[in-house]
C-alpha cells in the first residue's frame, strides 16, 4: 500500500512539475566538428601555439606524452602487449553475465570476439592490490579467477572475482585512459603512431562491448535495477569518459581508416547510453550522474539523421533533458522534485547536495561550450543552489558533515561555471554576484593571483579560462551566511554567531530526511576556536561494510539521545524530520535581530521506540572572543515505559577529565553495560574502554585537544538528576575528517561522554553548557547553578550562569508556555534569557509572551508567543518581531513622555501599576536599534 501511495504521489508530482520548468531545446543540426569536448575556441593550430609559447603548458604536455610514449614505442614491436592486459573474456567470449546480488557469479554464451569482462563486486573494498600493468598476466581468463597480490601478506594468489572489488573495471579504465591520451596527442601532432595505439585499444574494447548483453541478477533484486554494462552501478560506468573522448579525438582517423567499424563503435556507445538510462535511481544524485554520462556519449555521436535508427546526439540529449522514464527522470522533473524551490537546498546530505549543484553547473558548461546553447535558462534553481552553498559553512569555511558527508571547503567550480555562463551569454548581474561570492570565500587578492593548476595541459584543453573582473567587490558574509538557516527538505538547521575562524560559534542540527541520511535522531555538531570540536562521524569505510551499517549510520555515532539503547530506524533514504517549534532569529534573516543570542526549539518523534524528543539549543555571545552553547534535551516514550535514555557527546581530543563542581576529580570504574549483550543495538559494541559512575550531582568535563602548538578545550557542564549514570568511552574515529587535521588526530578515537538517565528524561532532562576555550583565551564561565520555580512544571529548566566579566545570565526553558518567576524576573513563555552585566540588563524573549524585571517589561501583543529584546543601561536598545507593550520606570517630571525610534516619535501612557509609576508604549515590529525616552519639549 505504501509503495502504491509513493508511486501515485510521484505521478501527480511529475504531471504538475512540467509547469515549473521550460523544455530544453537543441539545434536540429549540430555543425561543430569533433572533438566537441574540446574548449570551443581551440583548434590544432592554437593548441600547438600555446604549447610553444607557454612554458607551463609545454612542460606539462611533455610530461603528459612521457607517460604514454613507452606504450606507443612498444606497440610498434609488440602490438598486443597492452591490449592483452585488458580484462576480457579472452577464451570464452562470454556474452551473458550473471551476478548474485552484489557479487559476480558467472558468465556464458559465445561471441565471435573476446568480450569485456564484468567487474567483481559492488563494493570497492578488497583485500587485494590493483596490479601494475606489467604484473597482469596477458589474455587472462582462468577458472581460478584473478592473480593478485594480497595487501596483508604481499603474496600473489588466485582470487575469485567476487572478492576483487572493482579491480577489473579499474584496470580497464586505466588502459583506456592511455588510449584517450594517445588519441589527444594524435589530434594535436597528427602522429599516426599514437593513433594506431589508441585505435587498437579502442577497437578491442568496443568490439568486446558490442557483443555483451545486459547483466542478469540471479536474485532478481534491487541490483537488477541499478546495474551497468561493466560496473555494478550505472553511476560507476566511469570508463564512459575515456571511451567518448577517445572516439572524439580519433574521429577523423576512424572515419578515414576504420569506417567499416563505425556502426560497432557507435552501437557500443549507444548500448552504454541505453542501459544507463534504463537502470539507476531517478530521484536523487544518481539521475545527475547518469545524465552526465549520457551527455558525453551523445556529444560523441553525430546528428540523428546520420543513423538509420535516428538515434544520434540530439536524440540522447532530448531524452535525458526532456523525457521522464522509469529510472531516469528528465532534468526538468528531477530539479523540480529534488530542490527546495524556496532556498535551493537539494534533498540529500550536505556533501551530496553540494556535489549535485556542482554537477548541474558543470553540465551547463559542457553544453554551452560544446554546442553554444544556454541550458541554464531552463534551470533557474541552479544559481539559487550555488548561492545557498555558504550556508553550509562553519566559521573555518568547512561544510557541515551531516549524513554521508565529510568535512572540507567549498569547491569553487560551481561559482566559476556560473561566471563563465554569465560572460558567454551576457548576464552582468549573475557575473557580479558569483564573482563577489568567490572573493568572499577565498579572498579577493588570493583569487586574483595566478595559482598552479594540477593538470594545466588538460585544463587548457577542456576548459575555457575564466577571467574574474577585478573591479567587483567581495560580497558581505552576512548576506550569504545568516545567523540561522533552516532547510526543511533535509531537516537541517544551522545557527552561527560570527564568521571569524578563531572566535566564531556555530551549531549544526539534523534529523533524518532525504537521501544519504543517518539513523541519528536529533543530532548536532559544535564548533569552537577554529575546529569542529563535536563532529559528525561520517559514513565509515564503505557503504557495503559492517562498520557503516552497524555503527557509523546509527545513534551512538552521533551527538544525540538514544532511547532504551534501541533507537534505530531506516538509514540512507529516511523520512523522519524534526519539527521546528521556535527559532530565533528567523531563518535567513540578514539584519534587524538581536545579535548576541540565537536559539532553536526542535521536536522529534523517534519512531523505533515511539518517543517524544525535544532539543532546545542556544548560542550566547558574551564577548568579542567568548561565548557558549546551551543544550537542553528532553526525551520520553509516549507510553512512559522507558528503561533509560542515553545522551551521547563526542569530542576531538587526547584527554578527557571529569570533576565535581568544586574541581575534585571523579573516579569512574570499568563497567560493561554499553553493549549488545545488555540489550542495546549492535552499534554499542563499537564503544570501548568503558568506565562509569552512578552520579546524581552535576559535573564538569574538560576535553583537551593539543593541535598546531596550541591547546583547545571544550568545557562541558552537565546538570545532575536522580538515577543517573555517567559513562566515559572511546568511539571509533570520525570518518568525516579526511586529510583536514593531522593524521594522528583524525585517526584517534573520539572521546565520548554517555550520560544515562534511568526512567524518563522529560521531567529530568539532560542539560549541558559547552564553552570552547584555548590557553590564550581561557574559559570565562565561573559557575553554573540550576534554579527551580514555584509552579509545578517539572520539565522546566532554569540556569544561572556566572562569568568572569561580572556577567550573570538567567536561562528559562520549558516545554509549556507558562509563567515562571525567579530572583525578581518574571517570564511567560518557553525560552527566554535575562542578562546582567555592569549597569546594563538585557531582557530576551526567544519564544514567549512577556518578561518583567525591575520596572521594565516587554509584552507581545496579538500572539501567544513571539520574540523581542530590550537592552537597558546607558543606551536603550530594542527589537521585536510583532507589536509589543514596552513598560519602563517613570522617572520623568510632569509632561508628555515620548519614545524616539528612528524617525518616529511614539507617545507614552503614564500609569501607576501596583503602586509603581511606569510609562507604557505600544511599539510596532522593529529592527534592533537604539531608542531614547524623554519628555517632549
Amino acid at each position: 500500500m505504501g509503495n502504491r501511495i509513493f508511486v501515485l504521489a510521484t505521478i501527480v508530482f511529475l504531471c504538475n512539475c512540467e509547469l515549473a520548468f521550460a523544455q530544453f531545446l537543441f539545434p536540429d543540426s549540430i555543425e561543430r566538428a569533433h572533438p566537441r569536448m574540446l574548449a570551443p575556441h581551440l583548434n590544432r593550430d592554437n593548441i600547438l601555439g600555446k604549447i610553444e609559447n607557454s612554458e607551463e603548458i609545454r612542460s606539462d604536455y611533455k610530461a603528459f606524452k612521457n607517460r604514454i610514449i613507452k606504450y606507443v614505442d612498444q606497440y610498434k614491436t609488440d602490438p598486443e602487449w597492452l591490449s592483452s592486459r585488458l580484462q576480457m573474456y579472452w577464451k570464452s567470449h562470454a556474452t551473458d553475465v550473471f551476478v548474485d546480488g552484489e557479487f559476480y557469479s558467472h558468465a556464458k554464451g559465445r561471441a565471435p570476439v573476446p568480450t569485456v569482462r564484468f567487474t567483481g563486486q559492488r563494493d570497492y573494498v578488497t583485500a587485494y592490490k590493483t596490479p601494475e600493468l606489467q604484473d597482469i598476466k596477458p589474455y587472462l581468463e582462468d577458472e581460478r579467477g584473478l592473480f593478485l597480490q594480497n595487501k596483508n601478506t604481499d603474496e600473489w594468489e588466485w582470487v575469485p572475482p567476487s572478492k576483487t572489488g572493482r579491480i577489473i573495471e579499474n584496470t580497464n579504465e586505466k588502459i583506456m585512459k592511455i588510449a584517450r591520451d594517445a588519441a589527444i596527442v594524435y589530434f594535436i601532432e597528427r602522429d599516426e603512431a599514437y593513433a594506431q595505439l589508441a585505435a587498437h585499444l579502442f577497437d578491442v574494447y568496443m568490439k568486446g562491448l558490442y557483443y555483451r548483453n545486459e547483466v542478469i541478477d540471479l536474485q532478481h533484486g534491487n541490483v537488477q535495477r541499478i546495474i551497468g554494462l561493466t560496473s555494478f552501478q550505472v553511476i560507476k560506468e566511469n570508463i564512459v569518459d575515456e571511451l567518448a573522448e577517445t572516439y572524439e579525438f580519433l574521429y577523423d582517423f576512424i572515419q578515414a581508416k576504420k569506417k567499416s567499424m563505425v556502426p560497432i563503435y557507435t552501437g557500443s556507445l549507444k548500448k552504454l547510453a541505453e542501459i544507463i538510462i534504463k537502470n539507476g535511481v531517478p530521484d536523487n544524485n544518481w539521475n545527475l550522474h547518469q545524465a552526465n554520462f549520457v551527455i558525453q556519449l551523445a556529444l560523441a555521436l553525430d546528428n540523428d539523421k546520420d543513423y538509420e535508427d535516428g538515434k544520434g546526439c540530439q536524440y540522447y540529449l532530448h531524452r535525458v533533458f526532456n523525457e521522464t522514464e522509469a529510472r531516469q527522470w528528465s532534468v526538468s522533473d528531477v530539479l523540480a522534485y529534488g530542490y527546495d524551490q524556496d532556498n535551493g537546498v537539494w534533498n540529500e546530505s550536505a556533501g551530496y547536495g553540494l556535489s549535485v549543484a556542482k554537477g548541474y553547473t558543470h553540465m551547463a558548461r559542457v553544453i554551452q561550450e560544446a554546442l553554444g546553447v544556454d541550458i541554464m535558462l531552463a534551470m533557474p534553481i541552479i544559481p539559487n543552489a550555488v548561492e545557498v552553498m555558504p550556508q553550509y559553512l562553519f566559521p573555518n569555511k568547512h561544510i557541515a558533515a551531516f549524513g554521508d558527508s565529510h568535512y572540507g571547503t567549498l569547491e569553487i567550480e560551481p561559482f566559476l561555471d556560473l561566471v563563465a555562463n554569465a560572460q558567454m551569454f551576457g548576464k552582468p548581474q549573475q557575473e557580479e554576484k558569483f564573482t563577489s561570492m568567490l572573493y568572499m570565500l577565498n579572498g579577493k587578492q588570493d583569487k586574483l593571483k595566478e595559482k598552479r593548476i594540477k593538470d594545466p595541459f588538460l585544463d587548457f584543453l577542456f576548459n575555457t579560462e575564466v577571467v574574474l573582473d577585478s573591479g567587483i567587490a567581495a560580497a558581505k558574509q552576512d548576506n550569504f551566511m545568516t545567523q540561522t538557516f533552516y532547510a526543511p527538505t533535509v531537516s537541517w538547521l544551522a545557527m552561527r554567531n560570527g564568521h571569524d575562524t578563531e572566535n566564531g560559534l556555530m551549531i549544526s542540527q539534523v534529523a533524518s530526511l532525504g537521501n544519504h541520511a543517518h539513523s541519528n535522531g536529533l543530532a548536532m555538531e559544535l564548533y569552537g576556536k577554529g575546529y569542529i570540536l563535536a563532529p559528525e562521524s561520517g559514513r565509515g569505510s564503505s557503504y557495503f561494510q559492517p562498520d557503516y551499517r552497524e555503527y557509523y549510520s546509527q545513534f551512538p555515532a552521533h551527538n544525540t539521545v538514544s532511547v532504551n539503547g534501541k533507537s534505530q530506524y531506516e538509514k540512507m533514504r529516511s523520512y523522519y524530520p524534526f519539527q521546528v517549534n521556535d527559532l530565533y532569529p528567523k531563518s535567513g534573516r540578514k539584519t534587524g535581530y538581536y545579535p548576541n543570542i540565537s536559539f532553536s526549539d526542535l521536536y522529534f518523534n523517534e519512531p523505533s521506540t515511539n518517543s517524544d524528543q525535544n532539543r532546545v539549543m542556544a548560542i550566547v555571545r558574551t564577548g568579542e572572543k567568548t561565548g557558549y552553547y546551551v543544550d537542553i534535551f528532553r526525551s520520553r516514550t509516549k507510553t512512559n515505559n522507558a528503561d533509560y535514555h542515553d545522551y551521547f557527546y563526542h569530542n576531538l581530543g587526547q584527554e578527557l577529565h571529569y570533576t565535581t563542581l568544586d574541581n575534585q576529580p571523579l573516579t569512574l570504574k570499568a563497567s560493561s553495560k554499553l553493549n549488545s549483550k545488555s540489550g542495546n543495538i549492535k552499534a554499542y559494541d563499537y564503544l570501548y574502554d568503558e568506565a562509569s559512575l552512578r552520579m546524581d550531582n552535576s559535573f564538569k568535563a574538560t576535553y583537551n585537544l593539543s593541535i598546531n602548538n596550541e591547546m583547545v578545550k571544550m568545557n562541558m557542564w552537565m546538570n545532575g538528576n536522580d538515577n543517573r549514570e555517567l559513562f566515559t568511552v572511546k568511539s571509533p574515529h570520525s570518518e568525516a575528517f579526511r586529510n583536514i587535521l593531522p593524521e594522528k588526530i583524525e585517526k584517534a578515537p573520539l572521546l565520548t561522554t554517555v550520560v544515562r538517565q534511568y526512567g524518563e528524561a522529560w521531567k529530568r532532562p539532560f542539560v549541558a553548557v559547552y564553552e570552547p576555550s584555548t590557553g590564550k583565551e581561557p574559559a570565562t564561565i565561573t559557575a553554573i547553578k540550576p534554579f527551580a520555580v514555584a509552579n509545578d512544571r517539572a520539565s522546566f529548566v532554569g540556569l544561572q550562569i556566572n562569568s568572569k566579566t561580572a556577567r550573570t545570565d538567567y536561562v528559562f526553558s520549558s516545554d509549556v508556555l507558562d509563567s515562571y518567576q525567579h530572583n525578581g524576573i518574571e517570564f511567560t513563555g518557553t525560552f527566554g534569557m535575562l542578562t546582567q552585566e555592569g549597569n546594563s540588563t538585557t531582557l530576551f524573549i526567544g519564544a514567549g509572551k512577556e518578561m518583567r524585571f525591575k520596572g521594565y517589561s516587554i509584552e507581545i501583543l496579538g500572539k501567544k508567543s513571539s520574540s523581542a529584546t530590550l537592552v537597558t543601561g546607558q543606551q536603550l536598545k530594542l527589537t521585536c518581531n510583532d507589536p509589543i507593550f514596552l513598560t519602563v520606570p517613570d522617572n520623568h517630571k510632569e509632561g508628555e513622555v515620548v519614545l524616539n525610534i528612528g524617525f518616529k516619535e511614539l507617545r507614552g501612557a503614564r500609569k501607576n501599576i501596583k503602586g509603581k509609576k511606569v510609562v507604557q508604549f505600544k511599539i510596532p515590529p522593529t529592527n534592533f536599534q537604539n531608542i531614547s525616552i524623554e519628555l517632549k519639549p
